[in-house]
Formats: C-alpha cells, sequence, structure tokens
C-alpha cells in the first residue's frame, strides 16, 4: 500500500474521545478543550437542509437534498471545524449564512482552524453568554494583599489591567489550568452567578 493511500486512510478512521466518536483529530480536541473548560456542548446535533432534493426533468436520477450538519452546537453558538477549507465548503458556507440569516437571525457561525488559539477566540466573545466569567487574582506581596477581579473577556481583561502588547496565549494556557501565574495575576474560568 503507498504512503499517500495509508495516510488516507488513517484520516478516515473515527477519532474517539468519551465515548464519543469524532471524524478527525480537530473535533476531538475541541471536545476535549470544551470539557476541560466546563462547556456544555452538542455535537452533530441536527442536519440542516440548505437545498431541498428536486427532479430534473430531463434526467432520471433525483438530484440529492444538499445538507449541513454542525459539528458543534453551543448555545446560539454553532462551530465548523476546518483544518483545509475546500471550495465545495467555501460555496456551502455561503449557503450556510444564507440558511441563518433567513431561519435562525440569532445563531453566530464561527469556523475554527484550531482548538486552542481560534476556538478560544471565539469563546473569549462569549464567555457571559455561555455562564461564565474570567477571574483574575493579582500576587500577594507584603506590601500589597492580593486584589480580585472579574471579567467578561480577555481583551477587557487585559485592557483594564494596562497589559497591552502582550500575547494572549499565556493566559488562554492558564485558563485551561496549564499556568498558575501569568503577568503577574491568576486566570481561572468561573460559572457566573446570577
Amino acid at each position: 500500500m503507498s504512503e499517500r493511500i495509508k495516510n488516507v486512510d488513517h484520516a478516515q478512521r473515527p477519532k474517539e474521545y468519551n465515548g464519543k466518536k469524532f471524524r478527525s483529530d480537530l473535533e476531538r480536541n475541541t471536545a476535549r478543550t470544551l470539557d476541560v473548560l466546563n462547556i456544555p456542548y452538542e455535537y452533530e446535533p441536527r442536519k440542516i437542509v440548505l437545498l431541498e432534493g428536486f427532479r430534473c426533468p430531463y434526467q432520471k436520477d433525483k438530484v440529492r437534498a444538499l445538507t449541513y450538519t454542525p459539528d458543534f452546537i453551543i448555545g446560539n453558538i454553532m462551530i465548523e471545524c476546518k483544518g483545509f477549507e475546500t471550495p465545495e465548503w467555501k460555496n456551502k458556507k455561503k449557503l450556510v449564512f444564507r440558511y441563518l440569516i433567513d431561519n435562525e437571525p440569532d445563531t453566530m457561525f464561527y469556523q475554527i482552524h484550531d482548538c486552542k488559539k481560534s476556538l478560544l477566540t471565539v469563546l473569549d466573545n462569549h464567555w457571559i453568554t455561555l455562564g461564565k466569567v474570567i477571574k483574575v487574582t493579582s500576587k500577594s506581596t507584603k506590601k500589597n494583599p492580593s486584589v480580585e477581579y472579574k471579567f467578561s473577556s480577555i481583551r477587557e481583561a487585559m485592557d483594564t489591567l494596562h497589559l497591552t502588547g502582550r500575547t494572549i496565549a499565556p493566559i488562554m494556557r492558564s485558563l485551561m489550568g496549564n499556568a498558575q501565574f501569568v503577568y503577574d495575576y491568576n486566570w481561572k474560568l468561573e460559572n457566573l452567578n446570577l
């Protein structure tokens, strides 16, 4: 078997995580990231008909319906995991946008290419909607006791704490529990108490 055929075969095998089968490593890793952040999600919960099937008068066979199955739905957020964008997907994505505008105007659609930076960037715009808040605690010193802040986004926190010019990546790793203090602050995701 050629190396190319082996690679294609490997890519088609379902990826398992937490008892669920995912179609790609990106989808599996996205589910893992959402679980680490304790964000409930639905994986491929429904199929959307973008274009109804029909019979063409001069052809014998029926033209099948064009459908789309969102990878993840988190509240009113729809996430599509795409590592590589094909020409077919670019056209289908336009139909998805049209469908959402016409039928589900409150649903927000995002396409992510990796489960760390692009997924967390999407989530950072919606923490409050997802029932989360970012709790930031400063390091305590002999002169200054620790101070606690709550923010609705990493951007808001960085602006308020004057952390301009700093990269967001270490903060995101901290939110996932991979670092304790970043830029002299402890960053945690906390459930929003309403």
